[in-house]
């Protein structure tokens, strides 16, 4: 993928009870075309995060877990920088669980 399929937008890392996720202000589906499910990769204030984008209505947020928040120093309520694009393939199973540990 060319360097302008990524996505680059400022956000706060949000918990709202044991979720935590970081909201996504662009609409997926205009970015990059109707899908089923929106596999993304890229870096949050250049620490490497990857997982599928979950949905709530016409919101669309990444889900975040404890572990990657802990291993990345990021905290809950800092604004951070986010870059993402969808990723090239579907995530395996075993990238899949290192994201939601």
């Amino acid at each position: 993928m060319g360097e302008l399929d990524f996505k680059m937008f400022m956000a706060t890392v949000r918990k709202e009870g044991s979720f935590i996720f970081v909201a996504i202000p662009f609409s997926p589906r205009e970015a990059w075309g109707a899908r089923p499910r929106y596999p993304v990769s890229g870096t949050i204030n250049d620490f490497s995060v990857q997982g599928t984008l979950g949905a709530s209505g016409k919101d669309y947020f990444l889900r975040l877990s404890s572990v990657w928040l802990q291993d990345s120093g990021i905290d809950v309520g800092e604004e951070v920088e986010v870059k993402l694009s969808l990723a090239e393939q579907r995530l395996s199973s075993s990238k899949k669980d290192q994201g939601k540990r």
